[in-house]
């Protein structure tokens, strides 16, 4: 059964914050839909990069009221093929181009719903071929967050849509780098059973509950706010200090 929209609409894109992308994607959505509102999840997605905007994607999951609308724009092919989707998952409504961003949601039968974006059908024309999060994503967006069309009249069915490239499975192996060096794995806190450690770059690292319960500088591993087993030095950086980064692999020690 599909939420109903709330009239929230979160952005996550790559657009950063030095140029002008980001406030006229907001201004896109309030043309096609004055009332809407939206939530900055994050604009720093590395340019490009749909791995990372796919994991932090999923780290929305159950984190907005049911009906939420999720526009994720990392979008290295715009203007190429690539369709447009509307994906219904999760008790919330997700889109973006179709090219790996929106595997995460698509895993398992999560999703109840994969629509293609029919521009013409909404009356959305792309201004430019470069820009289809202001011209085509952005106002689809809005006009799903306020009902003002469903989310069936969005398009017609998809049944192929991308799912490689999910940074959730596959062999154990850091997925992502936050901005104070944390190390997080693809590996989910239920794995963890007895396990006294990890293996990473070389270094057998403990389980501790928080930074605070080792001396500073120390490493740690710890089941982080995603879920997931991450691995960080108190006061530090961890990535920097094992020189590793995303795609070290990791693994699980026995008590």
């Amino acid at each position: 059964m599909l939420p109903r929209p709330n009239g929230l609409v979160t952005l996550l894109t790559d657009y950063g914050t030095g140029d002008p992308y980001v406030g006229i994607l907001k201004g896109a959505l309030l043309k096609a839909a004055p009332k809407v509102q939206f939530v900055d999840v994050t604009h720093e997605v590395p340019a490009h990069d749909v791995a990372t905007g796919a994991f932090l994607l999923r780290s929305l999951v159950g984190r907005f009221p049911s009906g939420t609308v999720h526009l994720a724009v990392v979008d290295p092919g715009v203007g190429t093929a690539r369709r447009l989707l509307a994906v219904a998952a999760h008790d919330a409504f997700w889109i973006a181009p179709d090219n790996g961003l929106l595997a995460p949601l698509l895993a398992g039968d999560a999703a109840v719903g994969v629509r293609q974006l029919d521009c013409e059908h909404l009356g959305l024309r792309a201004e430019a071929r470069t820009f289809h999060g202001r011209d085509l994503l952005g106002p689809a967006a809005a006009v799903l967050a306020v009902g003002r069309f469903g989310f069936a009249a969005l398009g017609p069915r998809v049944l192929d849509p991308v799912t490689q490239g999910d940074p959730f499975v596959g062999a154990p192996r850091i997925v992502h780098v936050d901005r104070f060096g944390n190390l997080i794995s693809n590996v989910p806190a239920a794995a963890v059973g007895q396990a006294a450690g990890v293996r990473l770059g070389g270094r057998t690292i403990r389980f501790a509950g928080t930074y605070g319960e080792v001396a500073p500088g120390e490493l740690l591993a710890y089941v982080g706010s995603f879920g997931l087993v991450e691995v960080a030095r108190s006061g530090g950086s961890a990535a920097s200090l094992l020189e590793v980064g995303r795609g070290a692999p990791i693994e699980l020690l026995p008590a």
